[in-house]
């Protein structure tokens, strides 16, 4: 029996939420189970010594409670797949939502544990239609920004500090990059505490499936619930456009491990929060007009760029859940870190970015295979948060045309074998798109018009 077949029902149990005076946090319970015989609880800690929650925005509160038990469901759903969903009450719009989050956003974990998929994920639609949002809960025209410890984050901020836009920042759990780059940042930050059921990794170490989970729907979901709380208009992401552009395709599946930073769930779950949640809830990512070359580029360009130069991370070796994390900013082993070494080489003095990282990843012979797939020249792009492969051509040549980097090994290899089997003649037309901004976005104009400083 494959763990697909143990349990039939995976029923969404109750939640609650309450106040908790001695430890000054809105406490919220989500519970979950397989058959009602395996149980899940997972807690959430949002502070609130400072602010108590008006009777108004209760309503609101408990519909973004709702649907962040939906979200949270998909950890504890993918250890055995069952075939039927119980416990909700959705119409057929939440229904079919509800299944693209779980279908799109488990589609790496499909590919990897070689699952066909088609037919398996079933919300069932019971309701007509459901009762309009409660949107007259006030909001304050303030924002909120997660911080994650990269350069995007690092990027949003700043760009909002220049604007002379105040925010605060929210991160999901702690460490130590992303509290010194809060600290750098200087802006109060809100810290929210998730605690996993336990048996969920009891189950993986018994042979439950595991894998690759949308946080990003997770996090957004929690966005939503920490304006509601904070009384907190304009919820602001870092995603940028290179998270549109998925792997493969599996079963029919354009498979992306990036399917929640993508402009198609941001697209979807804004129509979601203002039909179902809130009305007045403005969720956008500020960078969604920006490649990740050109948020290297305008990082590099910070005036206060050394403030974090040796504080920030996107390795995601810092950011583990049950595994000891790293001892170092960057393991300069993975995807993650060759392609943000290479996406800033081209903006950066090598001796600061080598000082960043520590070596230089462009001479390591065993980034090779890597770096052909970052480049599409082998298997397909890496099941990680990186960018498109032409962004990674064209920061290649960017580099190629930098003289202290020009007799790197992995530079020459690019020189010698790839660049001119690519077919190319139009690099400087590629250069301005993928440097530019893109005019397709949702956000607002207000904060549109602060990125004119940025072109």
């Amino acid at each position: 029996m494959t763990p697909k077949e143990k349990y039939k029902i995976f029923w969404f149990e109750k939640w609650d939420y309450r106040l908790d005076t001695e430890r000054h946090c809105l406490l919220i319970e989500l519970n979950y189970s397989l058959d009602k015989q395996i149980s899940f609880r997972e807690t959430l800690q949002l502070p609130v010594q400072w602010k108590i929650i008006p009777k108004h925005s209760l309503k609101a509160l408990e519909k973004a409670i709702e649907a962040l038990h939906l979200a949270g469901g998909i950890s504890y759903y993918k250890t055995y797949l069952p075939r039927e969903m119980a416990g909700v009450d959705l119409d057929e719009n939440q229904a079919r939502f509800w299944r693209e989050v779980y279908e799109k956003g488990l589609g790496e974990f499909f590919y990897r544990n070689k699952i066909d998929f088609r037919g398996l994920i079933n919300f069932p639609a019971l309701k007509k239609e459901s009762e309009p949002p409660p949107g007259d809960s006030p909001l304050e025209e303030d924002c909120l920004l997660p911080l994650g410890g990269g350069k995007d984050s690092i990027v949003s901020a700043e760009i909002l500090k220049q604007a002379g836009i105040d925010f605060t920042l929210i991160s999901l759990r702690d460490a130590d990059p992303i509290a010194n780059t809060a600290h750098a940042i200087g802006k109060p930050r809100l810290v929210i505490d998730r605690q996993l059921d336990a048996e969920l990794f009891r189950l993986n170490d018994q042979g439950a499936y595991n894998g690759h989970v949308p946080i990003t729907a997770y996090i957004s979901f929690l966005l939503v619930l920490c304006g509601i709380v904070y009384g907190k208009k304009y919820l602001v992401m870092s995603l940028e456009k290179s998270a549109n552009f998925g792997q493969l395709l599996f079963h029919g599946l354009d498979v992306n491990h990036q399917y929640s930073k993508s402009e198609e769930f941001e697209g979807n779950f804004r129509r979601y929060i203002a039909s179902y949640v809130h009305s007045g809830i403005e969720y956008f990512s500020l960078l969604r007009g920006y490649h990740e070359l050109k948020i290297a580029s305008i990082f590099c360009q910070l005036q206060n760029f050394d403030r974090y130069a040796n504080i920030f991370t996107s390795c995601n070796s810092n950011f583990r859940i049950i595994r000891e994390r790293a001892r170092t900013l960057w393991c300069c082993n993975c995807p993650k870190c060759l392609f943000v070494f290479i996406i800033l080489a081209p903006f950066l003095e090598k001796k600061k970015l080598l000082t960043i990282f520590g070596e230089n990843l462009l001479e390591r012979h065993d980034l090779l295979p890597l770096l052909e797939e970052l480049l599409g020249q082998r298997n397909f792009k890496p099941f990680e948060c990186v960018g498109t492969v032409e962004e990674s051509q064209l920061a290649l040549l960017l580099i190629s045309q930098k003289a202290d980097y020009q007799n790197d090994l992995l530079v020459r290899y690019f020189t010698d074998k790839i660049l001119p089997h690519l077919g190319r003649t139009d690099w400087q037309n590629e250069k301005d798109k993928l440097l530019s901004m893109s005019d397709k976005n949702f956000i607002p104009l207000k904060f549109r018009e602060i990125l004119h400083n940025y072109d």
